[in-house]
């Protein structure tokens, strides 16, 4: 298997559990887009003892996929989303769907930016963004289990 086949393979199982019994990183139907779609706004916003709340976590995690994936294509791409993930909060139910859709796109930009050809610097930042979504979407699935019931 080539190497950025197997990096799109890992993104995938990363994004939406792996197709199998048993994946490398979750169980089926675990992948990050599961967790993150786990929280409602209000529970998105909270700020657990001094950490970044869940909203902030999901937009920092969208802003580097969204990003690398586009240096992938132009290695002098800017950010174009400006807006900061340490004071953003869902106002509604309505800005965390658009959020959690918006991280969903940023996954599939990625994995379609994953077909260019790449040098190895590309790589590495390729491989870099698929573990930071692989330890989000774990920091989110404790954060979920974390929750008390109800």
């Amino acid at each position: 298997m080539a190497h950025p086949e197997l990096l799109r393979d890992t993104l995938r199982e990363v994004l939406y559990g792996p197709g199998g019994l048993r994946g490398l990183f979750s169980e089926p139907g675990q992948g990050l887009l599961h967790a993150a779609h786990a929280f409602t706004a209000a529970q998105a916003r909270v700020r657990p003892s001094g950490q970044p709340s869940v909203a902030a976590r999901v937009m920092t995690l969208r802003q580097t996929l969204q990003l690398t994936a586009a240096t992938l294509a132009d290695p002098h791409a800017l950010l174009g989303d400006p807006t900061d993930p340490r004071t953003w909060a869902p106002a509604d139910d309505a800005a965390w769907r658009a959020e959690l859709v918006a991280l969903a796109g940023a996954g599939q930009a990625l994995y379609d930016a994953l077909y260019h050809p790449l040098r190895d610097e590309a790589l590495r930042e390729a491989h870099g963004a698929v573990v930071q979504a692989a330890r989000e979407a774990a920091v989110l699935r404790f954060i979920r289990d974390s929750l008390p019931a109800g």
